[in-house]
C-alpha cells in the first residue's frame, strides 16, 4: 500500500517522527493493530457494553472485520472520509474500528451536531458516507438525512444501525455485517489494508462553544501515546463507564480507546444523567469512571445517592470543564470513604493536550491545578505577548509541544497554520495559565475570552473564581455584552444556591471584601435557574451571549 498521507493534513516531520519513536512515546501501532492485539489476549473477554448488547473481545473483532470488509465491498477506499455520528451504543464501536482496520478516515460527530454543524463537515471532508441513527432519544434524522443527501453529491451511502427496517435509501448496517462471511476471505486479507501509524486516524471537530468548529486531524501514534499514559495500571479485569457523547475527542483519548488499549471492558452510558449513570456503576460494577462536572454534581447531590452501591469504582475524576470546589470536596470525601480515589481535574483538547493531576494530592492542590505534561518529550510553558517565556508562577498563555500534539487543523493554508504556532513549533491553546515549579498547570481564563472595555481588558474567569466564593452562589460564568460607548462591558450570570438570595449591590460588596478591584467588578447580574452547558459539560458562553443580547435590544441599550 502507498505510505501517502491524507490529502489536507501536515504530518509531523522526520525528525520528530524519530525523536518520539526513539524516546519510547510513539509505538508504531494502529487502532486495528490495538484490537487484534486485545482479541488475541483475552477473547473471551467483555469488550464492549451498551444498553442491549455485550460484546467478548473475538465478537467484536468479528464484526469490526466484517465491517471493514463490507465497507470495501461498497467502494469506499482508504483515505475516504466517513462522517461516524452514533450515539453511545456497540455499533459505534465497530464502525469506528471497522473504518481503522480498512484505512478509511471518521469524522467524528456527536448527535446534537444538526444541519450547520455537518454542512461544514461535509463541505469539508467531502465525505462518501455517513453513519447516523434514524432516531436518538427525541432527535429523529430522517429529516437531517433528506437535507444532507440533496445538498452535497459527494454523499454515495447512508448506513443505518439496525437489521432492515430502516428508512428508504439508507442501508442496514447490521445486515451489511451478517453478509460478509470471512472464511471467504483469506486470513490476512485486511493487512494489506493498515494505515501508516503516523497518517491520519481520525478527524475530530473543536469544542469550542463561539463559532463553527475546526477539524482537528490526529494520528494513530499522537493519539495511542495519550491512551497508554491515561490507561495507566488499568487491566483486563477492569470497566470504563463512557457517559459523555462517544463521538467527541475527550472519548477517544479516554475510555474508548484506553479500553482497547489493555483489554478491558468499555461500558457505553446511552442516558447520562445522575440516576442512570449510578443504576449502571451499580449493574456492571464499573471500576473508573470520569465524567463531567455537571454530571459528578448531579450524583453526589442525588437524594438517593446513599442507596446505590458505588464501591466498585477504583477511580473517579472530571474532565472537560473545571469543578467547583465546593462539589470537589464532597465528592472526594463521599468516594474515599467508599476506596476510591479521586483524581480531580484533567486538562485536554481535540488538539492534543494531555496534563493530570496526583490523585494522592490534597484536594486544595488538585481544583487550583489540571495537573502537570506526563507525555515523555512534551514541554508546556507560558508566554507573553512577543512570545517570550514568563517566569514560573506568571501568567501567559499556554502553548505546548509534545507527541500527543497536533501539527494543524484539517485544509488549512500554511499562513493559518503558522498563526496557531509560535516560530519555535509549540500549539497556542489560547488559554492563560500559570505553571508552578513543579510543572503544575493553572488555567486563569482564555485569551479570546476576554473582554474589551474600553482600553481594558477583563478576564472573566477571575471574576468567576470570585463571584463563587460567595457563600449563596452555586455557580457562575462572565461573558462580554456589547456597549456602545466601551465596545464591551461584563455581565455576570449567577445560580444560587437553593433558598439563598443575591443581587448586585451584595455581589459588588462582596468583591470588595476580596481585595477586587474595578477591573474584576461585573456591570450586570442575571440571576438565572441554570446554565446552559455544551455536550462535554463546558458552560455554553455562546447561548449566554444570545440572552444577553436579546435582553439588550428589548430594553433599547443596543
Amino acid at each position: 500500500m502507498s505510505k501517502k498521507y491524507l490529502d489536507g493534513f501536515k504530518p509531523h516531520g522526520p525528525e520528530l517522527v524519530r525523536g518520539y519513536t526513539e524516546n519510547g512515546a510513539w509505538e508504531n501501532l494502529s487502532y486495528g493493530d490495538l484490537l487484534d492485539r486485545a482479541s488475541t489476549q483475552f477473547p473471551g473477554g467483555i469488550a464492549v457494553i451498551d444498553e442491549k448488547t455485550r460484546l467478548t473481545y473475538k465478537d467484536l473483532r468479528k464484526q469490526v472485520d466484517r465491517f471493514a470488509i463490507a465497507l470495501l465491498e461498497l467502494g469506499i477506499r482508504p483515505h475516504d472520509r466517513i462522517i461516524l455520528q452514533l450515539p453511545n451504543r456497540h455499533e459505534f464501536v465497530v464502525a469506528l474500528y471497522g473504518m481503522h482496520k480498512m484505512g478509511a478516515i471518521p469524522m467524528l460527530a456527536v448527535p446534537r451536531h444538526s444541519h450547520r454543524e455537518l454542512s461544514t463537515f461535509f463541505s469539508l471532508t467531502e465525505a462518501a458516507c455517513w453513519i447516523v441513527p434514524e432516531r436518538d432519544q427525541k432527535i429523529e434524522f430522517e429529516p437531517l438525512i433528506k437535507q444532507i443527501r440533496s445538498k452535497f453529491e459527494c454523499l454515495k451511502h447512508v448506513i443505518v444501525p439496525g437489521n432492515g427496517k430502516t428508512l428508504p435509501g439508507t442501508l442496514p448496517m447490521e445486515s451489511l455485517i451478517q453478509d460478509i462471511n470471512l472464511e471467504d476471505y483469506p486470513d490476512n486479507y485486511l493487512d494489506q489494508y493498515r494505515p501508516d501509524p503516523n497518517d491520519v486516524a481520525i478527524l475530530s471537530p473543536t469544542g469550542g462553544t463561539t463559532g463553527l468548529p475546526k477539524i482537528v486531524p490526529r494520528t494513530h501514534n499522537s493519539l495511542i501515546v495519550t491512551n497508554r499514559l491515561i490507561s495507566g495500571d488499568l487491566d483486563e479485569t477492569d470497566s470504563l463507564l463512557q457517559a459523555t457523547p462517544v463521538g467527541h475527542a475527550m472519548a477517544m483519548q479516554g475510555a474508548v480507546n484506553s479500553a482497547m488499549y489493555k483489554g478491558a471492558t468499555l461500558v457505553l452510558e446511552s442516558i447520562p444523567r445522575p440516576t442512570e449513570i449510578m443504576e449502571t456503576i451499580q449493574r456492571e460494577k464499573v471500576t473508573r469512571v470520569f465524567l463531567v462536572p455537571t454530571q459528578l454534581e448531579g450524583v453526589i447531590n442525588h437524594p438517593n445517592l446513599k442507596s446505590y452501591d458505588l464501591s466498585s469504582i477504583k477511580v473517579l475524576g472530571t474532565t472537560g470543564a473545571a469543578l467547583p470546589k465546593e462539589i470537589a470536596q464532597k465528592a472526594s470525601d463521599y468516594f474515599i470513604n467508599l476506596g476510591c480515589k479521586f483524581s480531580g481535574s484533567a486538562l485536554g483538547a481535540s488538539e492534543g493536550i494531555l496534563a493530570q493531576g496526583d490523585p494522592d494530592a490534597p484536594i486544595d492542590q488538585q481544583m487550583k491545578t489540571v495537573g502537570r505534561p506526563v507525555t515523555p518529550g512534551s514541554h508546556y510553558k507560558v508566554i507573553d505577548n512577543d512570545g517570550n517565556e514568563r517566569p514560573q508562577g506568571q501568567q501567559g498563555e499556554l502553548v505546548v509541544k509534545g507527541p500527543e500534539v497536533f501539527t494543524g487543523y484539517y485544509k488549512t493554508s500554511e499562513e493559518e497554520t503558522q498563526n496557531i504556532f509560535t516560530p519555535d513549533g509549540y500549539y497556542r491553546t489560547g488559554d492563560l495559565a500559570k505553571i508552578d515549579g513543579q510543572g503544575y498547570i493553572r488555567i486563569t481564563g482564555r485569551i479570546k475570552d476576554v473582554i474589551q472595555r474600553g482600553g481594558e481588558t477583563l478576564v472573566p474567569g477571575e471574576m468567576e473564581d470570585l463571584i463563587r466564593k460567595h457563600p449563596s452562589v452555586e455557580s457562575a460564568a462572565v461573558v462580554g455584552m456589547p456597549d456602545p460607548k466601551l465596545g464591551e462591558r461584563a455581565c455576570a450570570y449567577v445560580v444560587t444556591k437553593p433558598g439563598k438570595a443575591f443581587n448586585f449591590q451584595e455581589m459588588i460588596a462582596f468583591l470588595k471584601t476580596q481585595g477586587a478591584g474595578v477591573l474584576l467588578f461585573p456591570e450586570r447580574l442575571e440571576l438565572v435557574d441554570a446554565l446552559p452547558v455544551t455536550e462535554i459539560g463546558k458552560i455554553d458562553k455562546k447561548e449566554l451571549l444570545k440572552d444577553i443580547e436579546k435582553k439588550l435590544k428589548q430594553e433599547k441599550i443596543i
